[in-house]
């Protein structure tokens, strides 16, 4: 809580008056998270919660139950429930890329808010309606970073191998073999990374529906959306506000850049999606909520990668087993001669013709 004039800190001050500039404030102008700010009793320090919609008191006035002084919301008090500094009045604050300004700016802003603070970003998510054309933006401009990224080390790794081949003497096909070619060479080297870095944007395209899918199908399953009834409680997570979630929390795939911490940027991915899911259940449906938002959201994104790698598993299993029954079994399609089962049939054998001796001709 901050004045609007100075940006100075309002928390823990009597009076309507900011000490830094002296501009006039109200109470009532700022929203909050409900439970999330205390307001104290100007006379006796009696905390009370707000648990309005807006984080307010309800009522706004009425009498102390400490010292029956009559208190009002403007002349408490507040103070942010310890743990929750940095989300108290987060209420109406937009999401950076949504906002104004330079488009560096902007990027990094919301990637570091899924990096840092991803509580806050998903409070700023659950006070507007689904931007799910902003939010792809974001992650056309975030995977498009790290394709980017990822082709410029592959033409430098590439180039650097062909130069100290070619520094070398040249590569060969074998002792006495023709040279290969510099371009044949380049394009060994580049090729498998080029066809990984333009699958894994495909592959995040198609993730992300399929997790968010699942991920809204768990929190109803759970019971999320029957903790309050209401029509909004109803609408709590569905596919698109999961969808949204994701999109703005890939921003911590730019971990993956960092040498030595790129493995962990899949887990971070997780981890913010988690806490931003969280944070938006907690503000659209109730605390108890966000717990199953939480769980939900794990859920959604582990799920398709363990099956999508159980069936991998088993396709490779398979595969391979093929394989090795065709270059073990003999080439006419015939019984196997190698195998062990008692019930193949044996090797059909020519019987050999009994050696007969030579005649000796009776001599006149």
């Amino acid at each position: 809580m901050r004045c609007k004039s100075c940006d100075h800190t309002l928390w823990n001050l009597p009076g309507n008056t900011c000490p830094e500039c002296g501009t006039l404030f109200s109470r009532s102008l700022y929203e909050f998270q409900p439970y999330a700010v205390i307001f104290k009793c100007p006379h006796c320090a009696q905390p009370y919660y707000g648990a309005g919609a807006k984080g307010h008191l309800v009522p706004p006035e009425f009498e102390c139950q400490s010292c029956h002084n009559s208190i009002t919301m403007e002349s408490c008090v507040l103070l942010p429930v310890p743990g929750r500094e940095l989300d108290a009045v987060a209420v109406g604050v937009p999401v950076p890329w949504t906002t104004e300004g330079s488009i560096f700016k902007r990027f990094w802003a919301t990637c570091l808010s899924a990096l840092i603070s991803p509580r806050v970003l998903g409070l700023a998510i659950s006070t507007h309606e689904p931007r799910l054309k902003r939010a792809s933006t974001f992650f056309v401009a975030v995977v498009g970073l790290l394709l980017a990224v990822s082709l410029v080390c592959l033409f430098g790794q590439s180039a650097l191998m062909v130069f100290a081949l070619g520094a070398a003497g040249g590569p060969s096909s074998g002792s006495g073999g023709v040279a290969v070619p510099t371009t044949a060479l380049f394009a060994s080297q580049l090729g498998p990374g080029f066809l990984i870095g333009m699958i894994t944007p495909i592959a995040y395209a198609m993730y992300i529906p399929i997790a968010a899918a699942v991920g809204a199908l768990t929190f109803r399953m759970l019971g999320g959306d029957l903790m309050q009834e209401t029509a909004r409680v109803a609408r709590t997570l569905p596919f698109a506000r999961a969808m949204e979630i994701l999109l703005w929390s890939s921003g911590t795939l730019l971990v993956s850049l960092v040498p030595c911490v790129g493995s962990f940027a899949a887990v971070w991915w997780v981890v913010s999606a988690a806490i931003m899911t969280s944070a938006f259940v907690t503000a659209r449906a109730s605390q108890a909520a966000s717990a199953r938002g939480a769980v939900a959201m794990v859920v959604g994104m582990v799920a398709p990668i363990l099956v999508g790698c159980g069936v991998a598993a088993v396709g490779v299993y398979f595969l391979v087993a093929s394989a090795m029954s065709s270059m073990v079994g003999s080439p006419s399609g015939g019984p196997n001669p190698f195998s062990m089962s008692p019930n193949a049939s044996a090797p059909i054998v020519a019987p050999l013709a009994p050696e007969v001796e030579d005649e000796v001709e009776p001599q006149n």
